[in-house]
């Protein structure tokens, strides 16, 4: 499998089909709305992506404080780094039926975080737990393209995180 993330000046080229970027390019519009639920709302992926800040409920005044002065720029911060997805993603370059896109160091930061928290939101609606393994899937079971989708989203995460560091 050809690698999708390759060093070119200061930033990377990442090279997806056709496929890939389309995919990628609809985690926005279902990020965002989890995103924007408000705190306490009850949305398990929202929980998620924002873990209490105070284990202790006894601290439930010290978390709404938290709540009131964090948590809009956490949201801002994840709700820019998808819009930086999109942008980057509109700009690639397509030719027979591949994407290119050139990333600027903070533009792979943000796809980072952004493939993260899909990874995130997207394992707790399949309610994945350590122990799955997705050679075992039924291909006859109607969730096994979303649990396809989890495992390619993780690979391409590590995929970036392995260039970064290289």
């Amino acid at each position: 499998m050809t690698r999708p993330f390759k060093r070119s000046g200061g930033g990377l080229v990442v090279t997806l089909n056709e496929a890939e970027a389309e995919l990628l390019g609809s985690i926005p519009e279902e990020l965002s709305a989890a995103m924007q639920a408000p705190p306490g709302s009850g949305d398990p992926v929202h929980e998620r992506l924002f873990p209490r800040a105070y284990l202790d409920p006894t601290e439930e005044s010290a978390e709404s404080d938290w709540q009131d002065v964090v948590h809009p720029e956490l949201v801002r911060e994840r709700l820019a780094a998808l819009q930086l997805l999109v942008d980057s993603l509109g700009r690639g370059t397509r030719k027979r039926g591949r994407v290119e896109v050139h990333l600027e160091p903070d533009e792979a930061q943000a796809w980072l975080g952004v493939l993260n928290d899909a990874r995130l939101a997207l394992g707790v609606r399949l309610q994945v737990t350590e122990d799955l393994d997705l050679s075992e899937l039924d291909p006859d079971d109607p969730a096994t393209p979303a649990f396809a989708v989890y495992g390619w989203l993780t690979w391409l995460q590590g995929e970036l995180v392995e260039t970064l560091l290289a």
